[in-house]
């Protein structure tokens, strides 16, 4: 995972990390989305090993930011910059219907209108960037680890904006297709969606995986979890939780316990 912080332009920028082993063939782990989620694979020439935090009271989510006035009616709109790839708009279609029906209170909304402009932009990539690295520190502190280099890619990535006051102005979202060569299949489209929308949320990593904003892709979830949604409504909570309505803040909390 990384998370460029660029001061001047009040920009986060988060990157999904995909791992993905050289096996005979190229193997796409199972998992959820590159970005967060993707799950481990071994092989007689390479042993890959993920050291999972154990489910204990300490599990959280970190919780990023929240949205100013663009929900005071309760909606966020996007728009799917390249539409071209039929398989990337499946994906981003059916992975907005999960969260709309998940989060009703803020609800994704389709622009198309390109005169109109939208509060997230998704792009697709033809390629997913690689980075190679022979350890992966997760964000719980710890390890993937291989004797040999393992394959990074980056599939998904959201780029946030902000004003002055900290608050959401603007998401830039990147998905890619393809990652070492491979086409991505689009159930792992699907993933990277969810995990994208779920930082356009405001929201960040898990401490832990096996959850769809894991920062280690599992192939053990790609559900959106009460975890996911509890961490939405701390970021947007002036929204979401308070009764006085319309005086957006920051959340008041960078995390939350599962």
């Amino acid at each position: 995972m990384k998370i460029y912080h660029n001061l001047s332009l009040n920009v986060i920028s988060i990157s999904i990390l995909t791992v993905l082993v050289l096996l005979p063939h190229l193997l796409l782990l199972s998992s959820s989305y590159f970005f967060n989620q993707y799950a481990t694979a071994a092989s007689a020439h390479s042993s890959l090993r993920l050291q999972k935090q154990k489910a204990t009271e300490e599990n959280g989510i970190q919780i990023c930011c929240s949205w100013g006035n663009q929900i005071v009616d309760g909606i966020l709109t996007y728009r799917i910059i390249d539409d071209g790839n039929s398989k990337v708009v499946k994906a981003v279609h059916q992975a907005v219907d999960e969260w709309n029906s998940k989060v009703p209170n803020i609800q994704l909304q389709e622009i198309t209108d390109s005169n109109i402009p939208a509060d997230i932009d998704i792009n697709t990539n033809s390629k997913a960037p690689q980075v190679a690295h022979s350890t992966i520190r997760t964000t719980d502190g710890h390890t993937i680890s291989d004797k040999k280099s393992i394959k990074l890619v980056t599939p998904g990535e959201a780029a946030i904006s902000f004003d002055d006051r900290g608050l959401i102005t603007h998401v830039d979202m990147t998905i890619s297709t393809k990652a070492l060569g491979n086409s991505i299949g689009s159930s792992e489209l699907e993933s990277i969606a969810k995990h994208e929308i779920g930082h356009a949320y405001g929201i960040l990593h898990t401490y832990f995986v096996d959850d769809l904003m894991s920062p280690i892709l599992t192939g053990k979830s790609n559900e959106i979890s009460q975890c996911d949604i509890n961490a939405i409504e701390e970021a947007n909570q002036w929204k979401l939780k308070e009764d006085s309505t319309n005086n957006p803040h920051p959340p008041s909390m960078q995390f939350l316990r599962c």
